[in-house]
């Protein structure tokens, strides 16, 4: 797409929006007219006990840093915006604040951020509980804000970390003192992590990676309709598998347009699932990913892509199950180098996949595998898994 038609849409577009939701008086309303697009009407579900409703397409925000997306997002209907402390080193809470702020619109969205310790710092103790209350802290000035409306413990992929009472203490104090309206955690481990959750019963909300390729998990979407019968908030995230791009650059191509809304629609057909967070870049996949929210029906081109079992093989996208570890006589987290590796090169986020490799304890990492010649471990799946930790020690990320 050429600059001079980017700059148009820029322009254009919101103005259709506005047109249609009374916010544009008699001239903007005959401006937007000329262009004769349809605004897209999204279908709104509750966010579980919160009282909070929502599109069922929001915006995951974490790689995008152009400014301008967030308030496109608005205007063509958005109404959630999810970051976190760690996203681009906290410039992408900076993001999301300025523009909030700009467009002034804080009363009328629901802003999300994370803060994560390191599984070595996620004790038991009253420390654990200050370094997450300073974390966030650190989010409340970046954003510019007093409050956010959901603040999430992240990265929560163990019983263990589920249960580490210095997060849950803060976070339950938070929200007390009114800093956060609600608490939730985010899992890559949804089967295990969710039914833990709703036995702590302090959640309100759980973010939870779900797509096409977890289809036969029953596990976890069964675990997802239980949260949500106890009055959870369930939101979506990873719901495309890593995006157009193939887990591997050699493959020949990559995904067709029409993966993106099928895969999409797939995960908001369950109605356990509040809303989901693409994490779009562009101009064009925002509308192409808010373009399923009033209609969840698949074309015929959607079903075909759908009936395709060859992507769930060539998608190679890790559920996180961690049986592949005991394979590895060095017990290497080998979930999260899956993990990374997607960061890498399907999000094409260098920064992240760094920082990934940085929090992993010393001795479960990159570090042990760099001298290994032969891996042994075996994706139960369909994940190559040696020649994705192969990938990773050529893109010389740590």
């Amino acid at each position: 797409m050429s600059n001079q038609q980017n700059r148009r849409d820029f322009i254009v577009k919101p103005l259709q929006v506005a047109a249609a939701t009374g916010l544009l008086g008699t001239v903007g309303s005959a401006l937007a007219a000329e262009t004769s697009a349809a605004v897209i009407k999204p279908v709104y579900r509750s966010l579980g006990r919160t009282g909070i409703s929502l599109p069922i397409v929001n915006m995951g925000v974490m790689n995008a840093d152009v400014p301008g997306l967030i308030r496109r997002a608005y205007e063509i209907g958005m109404r959630h915006f999810d970051t976190a402390a760690g996203y681009q080193s906290g410039r992408n809470e900076e993001m999301v604040g300025r523009m909030i702020k700009e467009m002034g619109v804080r009363d009328r969205v629901i802003i999300s951020t994370k803060a994560h310790l390191k599984p070595q710092e996620l004790t038991f103790s009253p420390k654990a509980a200050s370094m997450f209350r300073t974390i966030f802290e650190g989010s409340l000035k970046r954003l510019q804000m007093e409050q956010v409306d959901i603040l999430y413990n992240h990265i929560i992929d163990s019983v263990e970390m589920a249960r580490a009472t210095g997060p849950i203490e803060a976070l339950t104090a938070l929200k007390k003192e009114g800093k956060t309206r609600f608490i939730g955690l985010s899992t890559h481990r949804g089967g295990l992590i969710i039914d833990e959750a709703i036995k702590l019963g302090v959640y309100d909300v759980v973010l939870v990676t779900i797509n096409y390729t977890l289809a036969n998990d029953r596990a976890l979407l069964e675990s997802i309709d239980r949260a949500a019968k106890a009055g959870m908030g369930v939101i979506a995230m990873k719901t495309q598998a890593g995006g157009l791009a193939k887990p591997d650059r050699k493959m020949p191509k990559n995904l067709p347009p029409e993966s993106q809304t099928a895969l999409l629609k797939w995960v908001l057909r369950h109605p356990s699932i509040t809303t989901a967070i693409p994490g779009f870049t562009t101009y064009q996949q925002l509308e192409q990913d808010f373009s399923v929210a009033s209609n969840l029906d698949y074309t015929e081109a959607e079903k075909s892509f759908l009936a395709d079992k060859a992507f769930v093989a060539e998608a190679q996208f890790c559920r996180q199950c961690g049986q592949c570890r005991p394979d590895c006589p060095n017990q290497v987290d080998i979930p999260t180098l899956m993990r990374t590796h997607m960061y890498a090169v399907q999000y094409r986020n260098r920064e992240l996949a760094t920082n990934t490799l940085a929090d992993m304890e010393r001795g479960t990492g990159l570090d042990v595998c760099r001298d290994c010649t032969s891996c042994q471990a075996s994706c139960r799946g369909t994940v190559d898994i040696a020649s994705k930790i192969a990938g990773l020690k050529q893109l010389a990320l740590a």
